[in-house]
């Protein structure tokens, strides 16, 4: 009803002419005229007018506001089902259950009789059923031709579709044999990155109701929502197959760790063997203790000993690494001396120097520097920072080694395995080793500690070696709590540091972190 007639139909007009002509009547008729009865058959007639224009009125409002509180209604129970299915898609872990999610929603959200969802397959040629409710059930899994069906219209024009008579529409094209079923049909594409991938559709409302724009406009917004939950079920499935193949990945270097260190320990048992036969007949020829042994001789002899111990170290370093990297590695924690070990390496090394005609410096601090550690692996650290200035230091060069008391923050074990570790500050013992050596560019500092990496690793370079004596230092300090790091200047020399705590390494326990047990370690106790 437009608005000017509705002001003429409005019984208001009426009901005041019924009123100014019943009192010109009745005025008529004080002044006796006959006109007096004319006028109260006009009022009277008015106001029956306006009666019946009034009631007629409020039907007609009473109807309208029954329709928009029912449209209301509607759009709410449209908006609560759109919401409960945007939760349960977020909960779906398969692009199935997302499919048949979709479908019946679609079915109770239009009170359709049937519904459907067809992705796009073999390069755009064919839409197939994804998912089927209602009287579509038998039609699930079923290939739809792109270029001669309702859904392919859809598909290739890009927007909704509103049939309200699906056998006499012209674009629709049922497989020979199959009657339709349907008479009313809703469509609208699926769409994903400004890709149509395929179509959501609904069928016949049970009370048989036309659809409309609105339908139309509602189905386009189920299906945007599909379209966000099938590229996040899909980031869900490639993510849990990354996760697998990574698992599998994963399993597949620690076997092949496992073999490798197996197969470093048998093999490093092996040729240590035969080794010490080497050394030890070669150190008895040179003692003389099968008769003299002089000239040309003796040196062979001294060359075969010097380099069959060099390959004993190589080979020990491997062996110490592949335990560590398999976790078998022990170590002895009792109250050690560090200024005997550091005496004690220096004077392991001393040939070393002297070869090459080198000067050592010690300055250690007055007082104890007793610590809580494994004298041997202590020793095996300072060996080879000792050995490894002297081999990067020119000849007449200078080393230096210092050792004081301090305190430290150092890592501590986390209480799970992908947790940072935190630190704590302790006591603890800083030692480093300087030389006036080649010393390191920055851009090489990252290959330090790392096994088997060498700054210079061509074949021409001067030092020789394997690359494991840093790595082994980094494992040894790391398995008593310690850090370890170097500073150099390229050209002038580098400080090889590290730092152990006066107190061990920290393990953890339930109720938080402790320190191992004093008297169980004074005792020698061995930990894995």
């Amino acid at each position: 009803m437009n608005r000017g007639w509705s002001r003429l139909y409005h019984p208001a007009p009426l009901t005041w002419a019924a009123v100014l002509l019943g009192w010109v009547g009745v005025y008529a008729a004080y002044r006796g005229s006959t006109l007096g009865a004319v006028f109260a058959a006009f009022a009277m007639l008015a106001g029956t007018t306006a009666f019946f224009r009034g009631r007629e009125l409020g039907r007609l409002r009473r109807q309208s506001l029954r329709t928009a509180v029912e449209a209301a209604a509607a759009r709410n129970r449209a908006l609560t089902a759109l919401r409960e299915l945007g939760g349960r898609l977020l909960q779906v872990d398969t692009l199935e259950q997302l499919f048949d999610e979709v479908t019946r929603a679609a079915l109770d959200l239009f009170l359709a009789e049937g519904a459907a969802l067809h992705l796009v397959v073999e390069e755009g040629r064919f839409l197939k059923v994804m998912a089927a409710r209602g009287t579509y059930s038998s039609r699930l899994g079923a290939l739809i031709p792109s270029d001669r069906s309702l859904n392919g219209w859809v598909l290739v024009h890009d927007r909704g579709l509103i049939v309200d008579d699906l056998g006499a529409d012209p674009r629709s094209h049922p497989p020979e044999g199959v009657p339709v079923e349907s008479r009313r049909g809703l469509y609208a594409p699926l769409r994903s990155s400004g890709l149509v991938l395929g179509t959501v559709m609904v069928s016949d409302r049970n009370q048989g109701i036309a659809y409309t724009e609105a339908d139309l406009e509602l189905l386009q917004t189920l299906a945007d929502q599909v379209a966000v939950g099938i590229d996040r079920t899909r980031a869900l499935v490639d993510r849990r197959w990354t996760a697998e193949a990574l698992a599998l990945k994963n399993q597949e270097l620690v076997r092949a760790t496992r073999l490798k260190s197996e197969f470093l320990a048998n093999m490093s048992h092996e040729l240590r063997t035969p080794l010490n036969a080497i050394i030890g007949f070669s150190d008895l020829l040179l003692t003389g203790g099968l008769g003299p042994v002089e000239g040309v001789h003796k040196e062979f002899l001294e060359s075969i000993s010097r380099n069959g111990n060099h390959l004993l170290g190589l080979i020990n370093n491997v062996l110490d690494l592949s335990k560590i990297e398999a976790g078998q590695i022990s170590y002895t924690l009792s109250p050690t001396d560090l200024r005997q070990a550091i005496t004690a390496s220096v004077t392991d090394t001393a040939s070393l120097r002297t070869a090459k005609r080198q000067s050592v410096a010690i300055d250690l601090e007055e007082g104890p520097l007793t610590i809580l550690a494994d004298g041997q692996r202590v020793r095996q650290i300072l060996f080879n920072l000792l050995s490894n200035a002297s081999k990067f230091t020119p000849e007449s060069g200078h080393i230096a080694l210092s050792a004081l008391r301090t305190r430290a923050p150092l890592p501590v074990p986390a209480d799970r395995a992908d947790d940072r570790r935190a630190m704590i500050t302790r006591d603890a013992v800083w030692i480093a080793v300087s030389d006036d050596g080649i010393g390191v560019r920055a851009q090489d500092t990252g290959k330090l500690f790392v096994e088997f990496s060498q700054v210079d690793s061509s074949a021409s370079r001067r030092a020789q070696g394997t690359g494991l004596g840093l790595a082994l230092c980094r494992k040894f300090v790391e398995l008593h709590g310690g850090t370890i790091g170097c500073e150099s200047i390229f050209g002038k020399g580098s400080t090889f540091w590290f730092i152990l705590p006066v107190e061990g390494p920290v393990r953890r326990q339930e109720g938080g972190l402790r320190t191992s047990d004093a008297d169980r370690l004074e005792r020698g106790a061995s930990l894995a």
